[in-house]
């Protein structure tokens, strides 16, 4: 397997038939569908169910086309960022950032990190805290924005921020709860719209005690969850940081502090990364205001 054979196998699966990929690709039919079959024979499996019109993705074809993706993006990133490197500029860091994690202290980091390395550029991937960490072990990313609760082992981390946890939605499902901050069993009865790791977290919490939680939606993304409350089925359990993607959204405190989350930059241990990225890193090791 090469990268030009990924490469014509992503055009294919882009245009859906080997004639229009002939056509973008510039070449004739007989020797792209000979590529094909090249890698086919070589790793024994069948990429492509032939149509009359259009081709179909096998199951190996749609693993090997999610693959195809991320070393072609990964191709282009190292030619730009060999590009800028003969420029006599610094390449592109590559940072994966949750939905809730884009804080003052990150932005604040990148500020700093900015004022010592103008050349240096930023590619951000998006996700929720476990696919992000899935992209950091395969080094699509090299630096990670996360929440806890997460796996920790072999990560290097920086905190940025602690959270503490809110209840957020329209009026009509805060209306009725006791003033002041709000402990777990307040919200008996309310339909609540959270993250899946924490209903996890909460059902253990809940495990030996006298009432019972509706967790009406379970979700793996801040704005998920935003979007479910704003849309009125239900109040959301989430950091408070969250809150700034929906300032009108109205919100309640919450007075549990063992659901308190901390935001994290996080690395793998050991492992080399570009000297862009090892220095976004050191900056972010420097005491810093937070405001």
């Amino acid at each position: 397997m090469n990268i030009d054979q990924l490469h014509y196998f992503a055009v294919i699966v882009e245009t859906g038939t080997i004639s229009g990929a002939a056509r973008r690709l510039h070449m004739s039919q007989p020797p792209l569908s000979l590529q094909i079959r090249n890698l086919e024979t070589e790793y024994g499996v069948r990429l492509f169910e032939r149509g009359s019109r259009q081709i179909r993705l096998t199951e190996a074809g749609r693993h090997l086309y999610s693959y195809a993706r991320k070393i072609l993006e990964l191709r282009d990133l190292a030619e730009h960022d060999l590009a800028r490197v003969r420029e006599g500029k610094q390449g592109t860091v590559r940072i994966g950032v949750i939905s809730s994690g884009s804080c003052r202290a990150f932005f604040n980091g990148i500020a700093a990190f900015q004022s010592i390395s103008p050349d240096v550029r930023f590619s951000i991937y998006d996700g929720n805290t476990y696919e992000i960490l899935e992209e950091l072990e395969r080094e699509k990313i090299e630096l990670a924005v996360i929440r806890t609760p997460f796996p920790d082992r072999g990560l290097d981390k920086i905190p940025l921020q602690e959270d503490h946890m809110v209840i957020a939605g329209k009026e009509e499902f805060l209306r009725g709860l006791p003033g002041g901050p709000l402990h777990l069993s307040d919200l008996e009865g309310t339909p609540l719209v959270c993250y899946r790791r924490w209903e996890k977290i909460i059902r253990e919490k809940l495990r030996n005690s006298s009432f019972s939680l509706d967790f009406y939606c379970v979700n793996d993304d801040a704005r998920t969850s935003l979007q479910w409350a704003r849309a009125g089925f239900g109040a959301a359990l989430l950091p408070a940081s969250a809150l700034n993607a929906a300032p009108d959204l109205p919100f309640r405190a919450l007075a549990d502090e063992d659901l308190a989350s901390t935001l994290y930059l996080v690395r793998p241990a050991g492992r080399i990364l570009s000297d862009g990225a090892e220095a976004l890193f050191r900056t972010f090791r420097v005491p810093r205001k937070s405001s």
